[in-house]
């Protein structure tokens, strides 16, 4: 088509529409001759209201993404409580009362004592039980709540006898990893290298809890490098009371060089020591700390995303491994002292110092709607289902109620119930008057059978009758098709039709690539001959999607971008999606594909990062777009939308091909627009912005050539005024948005 016929066809369109003709104009220095690529795009035929929740995040404790990654705090094991797991390997966490995994004893100039964790001095006496546990599982319910403290009794001072905290530290060697672990399975559970990241002229505060025994010395805090070389001021505390009390202080670093909180006594006698805790300075965490103690780099990455909803704390890491790994949400609110940790699904230690209440702010923060996801009583089925509750007899459906029922009930009411409600008054008294607004509620993750839908269905019918606003996101099973996923679809059709369904698949490229039509009015869903089927309530979110497979080479990235455009394409049917995992941790890394990629004192946004970030913004209409050029040129992928508002038009382009693409663009009306292009490229598609895998600030080996310089970034391109007719070029190998900004004169 060239471009007088082009030129035509938009004044035809203009003429359908109703709008008055005018003669288009062509481009300085612009001919009659024909274009490779032309494009018309009819700004005023809109199709389908794009979904204003398609673009979010999902956040799973998993790659050490929670404590030592978005939690400021910096105190690897700040209870003592990694000793004597169940259930865990013995690699995994401390089996001995005098290893204090995270830390290393300190015995200084002569100095003799000894430091062992105990639990009979327990921090918080009568630590309130939440749930009545299931008497028939393998725990001991007392397990949960033994609280371990560090008790030191000091025969000969010397220079200072105590401990010191290393905090998140670096993974071991690969040699080192358990058999059948991935690398990283005992990463940072004993750090035993001085790993605080602190910098120079920056303040921590400073948080512990001591009780003496008639002790009448003197204990000490500072910051030290690895060569014992003192790195901050020094607090000193004396007369220690003989019962539990909080001391406070401020070290302020000398150097930004890791280093270790160093805790000794410096006189004979008995002391105890328990929930230390060092956070940055308030210019050092998200937004002041008014959110909640967040690490502000990785924060800002998040918000530079501007997701519209936050699914967490996990889908594998809801549910848990067994029992006694399961996420109970009542336990991670109230007092962070009187929180209870556990160990997670991906094998390490979880504070709850980040609980729900602050994973609720932190998607406030962000102007998200927060989207928990809670277990129903079957753990994970890739651990192999090691517990279902039991509904067999009239306790167990009443403990069935109590725990799981009302978990999601009381959860409701702790977002958005009366300050005067049971679990509204505990919010407010945590800072929170205002609710949470909460709106949507996930049950289970990639589960599937018998056992997991009769106990949904018990959720499900408890929480519509008394909340009927509430989404329920349910689930379609662990992949993107097979006898799970029309199993799991079949319930849904039959008895939960006005549901979320979350859709998960982690694919290759050429998946990707060729499944765009996925979502289309007409495609098939499954392998029961049943379509996406807009006329039912039922919508899908696409809670976890990413190519695992390739460890975020920029090839991945124009796969997935390829096939996001096909969501917004069909946002009427997927109303909600989110790459996954969101970040990982340098070396300490269960995925091998994360969004974002982390250490202590940085971070590397992936490519993957950069077309999210580029996608996430847009208009609320899907507008008309006319493609003209060949079907062997099946490379280039578009979506276009228009801000009905302010007329603003979005084209969202991948060009998967070596080789720039110059696009004729015509419109049907006269309108003048100020367009810019920004886009990402790279002529090498195995770029991976992250770097090397265990290439971190932290590690003994780097040198001078360690940068937090990433490879591909956005690039913006001015083109100016433009008006009916123009011309713009997608780079090769390119993912990028075109903004058309109508201009008022």
């Amino acid at each position: 088509m060239n471009k007088q016929l082009f030129a035509a066809c938009a004044l035809l369109l203009t003429g359908v529409h109703g709008h008055s003709q005018a003669v288009v104009e062509l481009p300085p220095g612009g001919d009659a001759g024909s274009f490779e690529h032309e494009l018309l795009i009819v700004t005023d035929d809109l199709g389908i209201e794009i979904s204003p929740t398609l673009s979010g995040i999902f956040f799973e404790d998993i790659n050490q993404s929670l404590d030592g990654g978005i939690c400021a705090q910096m105190v690897q094991n700040n209870s003592f409580q990694a000793y004597r797991v169940p259930d865990a390997p013995a690699e995994e966490f401390s089996q001995s009362d005098t290893i204090f995994f995270g830390w290393t004893v300190v015995s200084r100039d002569g100095a003799v004592g000894r430091a062992r964790a105990v639990s009979d001095h327990p921090l918080v006496k009568n630590l309130e039980r939440k749930y009545n546990y299931d008497p028939g599982d393998k725990y001991d319910d007392e397990q949960r709540y033994v609280q371990y403290c560090v008790r030191f009794d000091i025969a000969e001072a010397g220079g200072g006898y105590g401990i010191a905290a290393n905090g998140y530290g670096i993974a071991p060697a690969p040699q080192n990893v358990p058999r059948g672990g991935r690398s990283g399975a005992t990463y940072s559970n004993n750090t035993q290298r001085p790993s605080l990241p602190v910098v120079a002229g920056t303040a921590y505060d400073l948080g512990l809890w001591l009780q003496g025994e008639h002790y009448r010395g003197k204990v000490s805090v500072w910051l030290e490098d690895i060569d014992g070389k003192v790195n901050s001021n020094v607090i000193k505390i004396s007369k220690l009371k003989d019962d539990w009390k909080k001391y406070t202080g401020r070290l302020k670093a000398l150097r930004s060089v890791d280093s270790r909180l160093v805790i000794t006594g410096d006189a004979p006698g008995t002391f105890f020591l328990d929930f230390v805790t060092l956070v940055p300075e308030a210019s050092r965490l998200w937004k002041g700390g008014k959110y909640g103690p967040f690490r502000k780099d990785l924060m800002e990455a998040l918000d530079n995303l501007h997701p519209r909803f936050m699914r967490f704390p996990g889908g594998c890491a809801s549910e848990g491994t067994n029992y006694f790994g399961q996420v109970f949400w009542k336990n991670s609110v109230g007092r962070p002292e009187e929180r209870l940790g556990f160990r997670n699904h991906w094998g390490y230690w979880t504070s709850q110092f980040v609980g729900f209440y602050e994973y609720f702010l932190m998607a406030e923060s962000l102007g998200a709607s927060p989207l928990p996801v809670l277990n129903n009583g079957v753990t994970c089925q890739f651990a192999g289902h090691q517990y279902i509750a039991p509904l067999e007899t009239e306790a167990d459906r009443q403990r069935f109620h109590d725990i799981f029922v009302k978990d999601a009930l009381d959860l409701i009411e702790f977002c958005n119930g009366p300050v005067s409600s049971t679990w509204g008054k505990v919010r407010a008294q945590m800072g929170h008057p205002a609710p949470f607004n909460l709106k949507y509620l996930g049950i289970g993750n990639e589960n599937r059978g018998k056992e997991f839908w009769e106990r949904f269905d018990i959720i499900y019918k408890a929480v519509k009758a008394q909340y009927p606003d509430i989404i329920i996101v349910t689930t379609a099973g662990a992949r993107d098709a097979g006898r799970e996923f029309d199993a799991n679809y079949a319930e849904i059709d039959a008895k939960y039709a006005d549901t979320y369904v979350d859709e998960h698949y982690y694919k290759g490229d050429d998946w990707f690539f060729n499944n765009g039509n996925r979502y289309d009015r007409n495609a098939v869903r499954g392998g029961q001959g049943m379509t996406y089927d807009r006329n039912r309530p039922t919508r899908v979110f696409v809670g976890e999607f990413a190519n695992n497979g390739t460890n975020n080479a920029y090839r991945s990235t124009l796969a997935e971008a390829a096939y996001w455009l096909s969501l917004e394409r069909n946002s009427d049917m997927v109303v909600m999606a989110a790459y996954a995992p969101l970040f990982c941790k340098k070396g300490f890394n269960k995925w091998n594909s994360n969004l974002i990629w982390f250490d202590n004192r940085g971070l590397w946004r992936t490519t993957n990062y950069y077309y999210q970030q580029l996608f996430s913004q847009g208009g609320d209409r899907a507008v008309k777009h006319v493609k003209q050029w060949g079907d062997a040129d099946r490379n280039i992928y578009l979506s276009s939308t228009i801000d009905t508002r302010t007329g603003t038009i979005y084209l969202k382009f991948v060009n998967a091909e070596a080789k720039a693409k110059a696009i004729h663009v015509s419109m049907n009306n006269t309108a003048d627009y100020v367009a810019e292009m920004e886009y990402i490229t790279s002529h090498d598609t195995d770029v991976k912005n992250q770097g090397g895998q265990n290439y971190y600030s932290s590690h003994p080996d780097v040198d001078s050539s360690f940068s937090y310089q990433e490879a591909i970034t956005p690039q913006l391109q001015t083109i100016g005024p433009v008006k009916a007719m123009f011309e713009f070029t997608m780079p090769e190998n390119s993912v990028g948005v075109l903004r058309l900004v109508k201009s008022f004169k």
